[in-house]
């Protein structure tokens, strides 16, 4: 399909371009053509008017004919018409009308004449316009041979344009295929232990439910693993649609991240991990309270699984140079590598593949808070130095302040 869209654009592209490229080319040669009439009927409407020929480089003739169209007078002027030639042009001029503009072939020659009425009779001029004729030939052979060269030249460019606006589309279609391959195995995983869990507790209906707690309590666990990835799926395809709507409200923003941090001291330092957290006191930001807690509490989570026993994670919140709030959290162990770092937010995307259900991730949380992030206009970056993952996290150009009170 990408390979067909990628040739339709081509020939379209090219198609359109060489059309546009024929206009231009027929436009001047159109142009050029009509210049030169226009010259011709000029150079004849002056002949007329003085009742001389001008010096221009063309070949005129004039004449004073009487009322049955014979000559009584003729002057040349780069042409040596014969007697003979110069009465069938007059008969071929003709008087009929207070003015005759038209055209006319004579011995192989063409020519453009324009007579007015004078006195009883009429005082005419003619032109030869032969090289009109060659021009035309001379301009359509150019023109079809700049339209061939033009093709050509535009081949290339086109199959680049082709390829650069397809690249997008290509990206999105791989990702949108890679994003349903990984979908279905994550939720395949937890219901194949859902499935194999339930016959285990219907092959003994007669067993109590404690029991069967150690089966119950693996489908209560993975029922709630499925229903945070589908959670987490409606939201990423809410904001690839657009739907996502903040409720903007004065968030206390220190206040909110502290109060997280603390309930979450307790299992972090039951895992053998240490945990401390810096707030700017006061810090209040204009924001959807809801999304920037589950923004904060996935970045927190990341942390928390992918710190060793005996390390250390480490929150900080304060502003920065712009006064936007910015959130850093930062834990030691398991440096990031430098090629993971910029592919750690993509959907389903995990540094070790293999740790997913040790630490019960599947790889959506990063890509949801950088969402969120961008959502309130602001940013997600992650970085490692001196073996510490460090995350930030800026909210944009909502308004931030500090209360009073």
């Amino acid at each position: 399909m990408q390979k067909k869209l990628r040739m339709r654009f081509l020939l379209i592209s090219w198609g359109l371009l060489t059309l546009l490229l024929l206009a231009i080319c027929g436009g001047v040669s159109i142009y050029m053509y009509q210049t030169a009439v226009d010259g011709t009927e000029e150079a004849l409407r002056k002949a007329v008017e003085t009742q001389t020929l001008s010096d221009e480089n063309r070949g005129m003739v004039g004449m004073l004919l009487d009322e049955h169209g014979n000559i009584l007078e003729s002057t040349q002027r780069h042409l040596s018409l014969g007697a003979e030639t110069l009465q069938t042009l007059a008969a071929e001029i003709g008087q009929e009308g207070e003015q005759i503009l038209g055209e006319t072939e004579l011995d192989g020659a063409r020519y453009r004449y324009l007579a007015v009425k004078r006195h009883g009779g009429a005082w005419a001029a003619a032109a030869e316009c032969s090289h009109e004729i060659t021009l035309v030939k001379t301009l359509k052979r150019n023109v079809l041979l700049f339209t061939l060269l033009g093709m050509a030249a535009l081949l290339p460019i086109c199959m680049l344009l082709a390829s650069w606006v397809s690249r997008p589309i290509e990206i999105a279609w791989n990702k949108q295929n890679d994003f349903v391959s990984d979908a279905t195995h994550e939720l395949k995983t937890p219901l194949t232990v859902i499935a194999t869990n339930t016959e285990a507790v219907m092959s003994n209906q007669d067993a109590s439910v404690e029991s069967q707690e150690k089966w119950l309590n693996s489908i209560q666990g993975e029922t709630q693993r499925m229903a945070g990835l589908v959670g987490d799926l409606l939201f990423l395809a809410k904001i690839d649609a657009g739907e996502i709507k903040l409720d903007v409200e004065d968030v206390p923003l220190s206040d909110m991240l502290e109060a997280i941090c603390m309930e979450r001291e307790s299992e972090i330092f039951e895992e053998g991990k240490q945990f401390d957290y810096d707030m700017t006191p006061n810090l209040h930001y204009q924001g959807d309270r809801k999304r920037i807690e589950q923004m904060f509490k996935a970045l927190l989570d990341n942390a928390q699984r992918y710190t060793p026993a005996g390390k250390s994670i480490r929150v900080v919140v304060n502003r920065d140079r712009k006064l936007h709030p910015r959130i850093v959290i930062s834990n030691a162990g398991n440096p990031i590598k430098e090629d993971d770092l910029t592919k750690i937010f993509e959907r389903f995307y995990r540094v070790d593949p293999s740790r997913a259900r040790e630490t019960g991730g599947y790889g959506l949380g990063l890509c949801v808070a950088k969402s969120i992030a961008e959502l309130h206009g602001g940013e997600i970056t992650a970085e490692c130095k001196n073996e510490i993952n460090v995350f930030t996290a800026i909210l944009g150009d909502t308004e931030t302040k500090d209360s009073e009170n």
